[in-house]
């Protein structure tokens, strides 16, 4: 009798840890991109930059976007754009203060693009875009 108890605890214990590492189903990935110390590109015209890419991967589901010091709280458009300054994907979410920084949580959809090197376009409404180089893989 002692044996079949032992054995329904070891069964017991060994479903709930099967069941803990099985993947929940979603496929949010949130990807934290510190914008703090990078050299930003502002304007229109293609720039020509020697900064290290971000690298993002096309699964990411949420940026949470660290901006720079400086940058104010309150709704952002964030938009991936390519070499040439085209609009690729947009949106837009709003930005506020957490532990003395400026995070900015965007939801977006990057599977349907290319891999390749891009800008991510961060702006308030109505101001210039802000444009890091990205990597999309």
């Amino acid at each position: 009798m002692w044996l079949a108890a032992a054995a329904m605890v070891l069964l017991a214990v060994g479903g709930w840890l099967w069941v803990r590492s099985r993947p929940s189903g979603q496929t949010a990935a949130v990807v934290v991109l510190d914008l703090r110390g990078r050299a930003t590109v502002r304007g229109d015209s293609t720039p020509q930059t020697s900064q290290p890419l971000l690298d993002v991967p096309r699964n990411a589901r949420s940026l949470d976007l660290e901006l720079p010091i400086g940058s104010n709280d309150g709704a952002y458009d964030v938009a991936l754009l390519n070499l040439s300054g085209a609009e690729l994907f947009r949106t837009s979410a709003a930005a506020k203060l957490e532990d003395h920084i400026m995070v900015l949580r965007a939801d977006v959809d990057l599977g349907g693009i290319t891999p390749g090197s891009y800008f991510l376009a961060v702006r308030q409404p109505g101001l210039e875009w802000t444009r890091f180089p990205v990597r999309l893989f």
